[in-house]
């Protein structure tokens, strides 16, 4: 009996003893550095199960590359893949960033047995993570999940922190654990921070936090911060419909400033005005294919701006065919225009198809891309602002053109009067084809515009002629300010319409108001009021 109870503990003893010896296991972490890099399979498992025993936030930017696959090696250091194929930074023995060609790094091939052990890190890694929109996340994925003791760490991290999105994230984190906290002081301490700064990504953790709390003053101070985020968010999505519709209205007003021209000058009703979009559309991509192809790479962020006079005078060369072709022979004739300018549509659609296939795309130059950032939750796209401000001076164009020369008299007097333009001289064929010229290059500007804002596909005319009609007709024919007026009212209530709406009823109640109007005017906004007005 004493026998065994001598082994009994000589066995509890061993146990104990293996214990403290695992508790006292500290492995340098430039030896978990040489073991990764060189992957020294008789050590791997040791050192994978105690860097993740360890969870040290010094090891993160290891641990997230490891993770990620990321992981190369560069004269026994650990290096991470920061941003394209040159730049990269060293994680041991300290961060900095490194400028090195991919050639000269070595990648380090883990396991996946050994990745996966570093699984359960996976989400406190990436926090420290190259990309800023992954931190970003990683950072909110807290609010849900994190708990007290997660805040000093979070804390830690976000001391070094440079992008503001990310430092909101960061800050939502700790703001969330807190108010899930029992700790009153904490609690008020979020709200307070919180009472400064109206943040909308707060408003489910502060619900949260009024449906279960028992702080009834806290209660009472966090309603009042949920009311003064949705105020706010009423007020952002105000703007920002109006500005959607601002944004509509000035592509609509560039498709129709040369549909308003062409219809006002021979009654044509122009079925094919789109497709002469979709051939500056086409055009601009022709143009960045010929820069990829031909030109250095520093010089591809201009062919959009060549792109622009370029669409102009293709789409007008395409136009002056179509009329010398067709049109010529239709004019004051509505019916047989709009069959015969249908026909047209239809070939040029299936040619740009065979040529081009169905989908292509332009890439925006780099000072279009992102946006300004009015405040959180409404930003305003560089891309969209360049279009408004695009269509300001395409207006001022066309109005210098039309009312302040000679071509512009011209016009005016044909569109008014054919046949007494002609008997004092005017030689009506020849402004005929200029003006048809003039309107097909505006609807090929409109087309490049529009390249920054989706697809280029062979239909993408149709999906702006009809409501382009419709600001032609409410504006009043050949009526420049009508034009302005009735393309910024029908863009700006049409999203305002699917705001309240879905899209297709808000285009039904849109239609009928025009409806409406034009039973009320049928000339539109703007009708001509000289001798041959009725005519």
């Amino acid at each position: 009996m004493k026998k065994k109870i001598s082994i009994f503990v000589a066995f509890l003893m061993m146990l104990v003893g293996w214990s403290q010896e695992q508790e006292a296991i500290n492995i340098p972490l430039d030896t978990c550095v040489h073991v990764l890099l060189h992957k020294d399979a008789s050590r791997l498992k040791e050192v994978a199960g105690y860097l993740v025993a360890k969870d040290d936030v010094t090891t993160y930017p290891l641990l997230s590359a490891v993770v990620d696959k990321r992981l190369f090696s560069y004269k026994g250091t650990a290096v991470t893949k920061f941003a394209g194929d040159t730049l990269y930074y060293s994680v041991y023995p300290k961060i900095q960033v490194i400028s090195i060609q991919k050639e000269k790094l070595s990648e380090v091939k883990l396991p996946r047995s050994i990745r996966t052990k570093f699984n359960v890190l996976a989400k406190k890694v990436n926090l420290v993570h190259p990309n800023k929109n992954v931190r970003e996340m990683s950072f909110r994925s807290f609010k849900t999940t994190g708990v007290l003791s997660d805040v000093n760490f979070l804390t830690s991290l976000k001391i070094n922190e440079k992008e503001e999105q990310v430092l909101l994230a960061a800050n939502e984190a700790i703001y969330s654990i807190w108010l899930k906290s029992n700790n009153v002081a904490l609690q008020n301490k979020a709200l307070d921070d919180l009472e400064t700064e109206v943040n909308v990504h707060m408003l489910e953790s502060l619900t949260d936090y009024v449906s279960n709390t028992t702080n009834s003053q806290g209660k009472e101070r966090a309603a009042i911060i949920i009311e003064d985020i949705e105020s706010r968010e009423k007020i952002i999505n105000v703007i920002q419909n109006l500005f959607s519709g601002i944004s509509l209205g000035s592509i609509l007003l560039l498709v129709a400033l040369g549909l308003s021209i062409i219809y006002g000058l021979g009654g044509v009703i122009n079925m094919s005005h789109g497709e002469f979009v979709m051939i500056g559309a086409y055009t601009a991509f022709s143009v960045q294919q010929f820069f990829i192809g031909f030109l250095p790479e520093s010089w591809f962020d201009w062919f959009f701006w060549v792109s622009l006079p370029i669409s102009f005078v293709v789409s007008g060369l395409f136009g002056l065919l179509v009329e010398k072709l067709v049109i010529r022979f239709l004019y004051s004739r509505p019916l047989e225009s709009l069959l015969g300018t249908w026909g047209v549509s239809l070939i040029l659609i299936q040619l740009a198809r065979t040529i081009f296939g169905d989908v292509t795309a332009v890439k925006s130059p780099e000072i279009l891309s992102g946006g300004i950032n009015v405040t959180e939750g409404l930003m305003l796209p560089y891309n969209r602002l360049f279009i408004i401000g695009l269509t300001i001076v395409m207006v001022l164009l066309t109005y210098f053109v039309f009312f302040k020369s000679k071509l512009g008299l011209k016009i005016r007097a044909v569109t008014q009067n054919r046949d007494m333009s002609a008997s004092l001289g005017v030689s009506v064929k020849r402004i005929d084809s200029l003006t048809f010229f003039l309107g097909s290059g505006l609807a090929g500007v409109a087309g490049c515009a529009m390249t920054l804002i989706g697809n280029v596909v062979p239909n993408m005319g149709q999906t702006y002629i009809v409501d382009s009609f419709l600001v032609v007709v409410v504006g009043g024919v050949g009526k420049l300010i009508g034009t302005i007026i009735s393309a910024m009212g029908i863009g700006v209530l049409s999203k305002v319409f699917e705001f309240f709406y879905e899209a297709v009823y808000g285009k039904v109640i849109l239609l009928l108001i025009i409806f409406f109007f034009l039973q009320y005017k049928p000339k539109g906004l703007f009708p001509d009021k000289g001798r041959h007005s009725d005519d």
